[in-house]
């Protein structure tokens, strides 16, 4: 068999969605003549705890976990004990502490590329050690975090090694970067170090369409999207709860993907007669879009939910009567695939989507068959949509 070396910051116990697409890699490699290994932390800064993925990972794969210092601490020093570290998103609002604007501030601009770097040095010693004991034919960096990359540039240049910078989502044209201040210095820096990984990588693996545009789409650019395990959805019992029709989200949302649209049909829908219908927001939701919907939700039809296991969250989403899927509303929106459309349509639930009608997401539905997209300003069309599933 090839062997392959995967570095990944994010790996089971680790939860959250940047765990899945390497996780689901590994499971399956084997059976196409690939011996993964993998090196990755050990009490990293995750977004959450999920001891059931571990069960995910094949005994016979080496896991090589190694020392991890993080800023969490740092973080949890400066701010509140009980204060959450930014994930996916380093906006401030006017409701932060000053330190906590200063930190954001700091990492934003000081911090090049994030705050995971300080794990480099102890991955880039495991790789080093590994690649001097074991051949391997690849290796493979994946991001976010992007510094990741970094480590893998490191290890082409001692070793002359094949490879594969793998992007989840974009580097330097992340969306909520759009929405923050950086000095220019840093901008430039952080697109330089991104370039060089570009220009060095042997193959670019990108999981949207928009990355690929974004960089010209060269030869060694390649589009490989996520999907779904067909084993997590064998022998879930469907139980619909309560008699309610219940619309679900599950995952991250920020202010760029604010659902006020969907809430807004739900509530005419709810005043048409409608009393059973619930709108459910499983996972971790900007603050500022919980302010928005809570102002919103006159009918108090809006509920929250926290992270739970990627197990609960498979059974709850076949029990769902309407899956959401937001497409970020931000220019150039229409590469973009979030990652949990694979997921939803293994559930077989009709999807209700909102953004660009001409997109990926758009073609995926409708390949598919799989649900229905509509742009942010579409109330009517949106609530005609789910009146027509509430029929069913």
């Amino acid at each position: 068999m090839k062997k392959i070396l995967i570095i990944t910051y994010y790996f089971p116990p680790s939860g959250g969605s940047g765990v899945q697409r390497w996780l689901k890699f590994v499971k399956y490699l084997p059976e196409f003549g690939w011996e993964p290994t993998v090196i990755t932390t050990k009490d990293g800064d995750y977004p959450s705890i999920d001891r059931s993925l571990l069960e995910d990972i094949p005994k016979n794969i080496k896991i090589i976990r190694t020392k991890t210092p993080t800023f969490g601490n740092v973080f949890h020093k400066m701010n509140k004990k009980n204060s959450e570290i930014p994930y996916g998103s380093l906006e401030s609002s006017s409701e932060d502490s000053l330190i906590k604007k200063i930190s954001i501030w700091f990492r934003l601009n000081l911090v090049i590329p994030d705050a995971r770097k300080i794990w480099n040095k102890y991955a880039f010693k495991a790789a080093k050690e590994e690649l001097l004991s074991h051949k391997y034919d690849f290796i493979v960096t994946t991001g976010p975090p992007h510094s990741t990359h970094l480590v893998g540039l490191k290890l082409k240049h001692k070793f002359n090694i094949k490879w594969i910078a793998d992007l989840r989502d974009p580097w330097t044209k992340m969306g909520y970067l759009k929405n923050v201040r950086r000095w220019k210095i840093t901008e430039r820096s952080d697109q330089i170090l991104e370039q060089k990984v570009i220009k060095k990588c042997d193959l670019l693996f990108v999981a949207h369409q928009k990355i690929l545009d974004d960089f010209g789409n060269e030869e060694k650019m390649h589009l490989l999207t996520n999907g779904f395990d067909h084993e997590d959805f064998e022998n879930i019992q469907k139980e619909k709860e309560q008699n309610n029709f219940c619309i679900n989200y599950f995952g991250t949302i920020s202010l760029e993907a604010n659902p006020i649209s969907i809430l807004k049909a739900v509530n005419e829908l709810f005043d048409k007669g409608n009393k059973n219908i619930r709108l459910n927001f499983r996972g971790k939701i900007d603050h500022k879009v919980k302010q928005i919907l809570q102002k919103e939700d006159r009918n108090d039809l809006v509920k929250f939910h926290s992270y739970t296991s990627h197990k609960k969250t498979i059974k709850k989403m076949i029990n769902s009567s309407l899956l959401l899927l937001m497409v970020n509303n931000v220019p150039n929106n229409k590469g973009i695939i979030p990652g949990k459309i694979f997921e939803y349509i293994g559930s077989q639930i009709p999807i209700v989507a909102v953004g660009p009608k001409e997109g990926e997401v758009a073609k995926i539905l409708e390949e598919t068959n799989s649900g229905k997209i509509f742009t942010y300003h579409e109330i009517e069309d949106i609530k005609k949509y789910i009146e027509s599933k509430l029929d069913n």
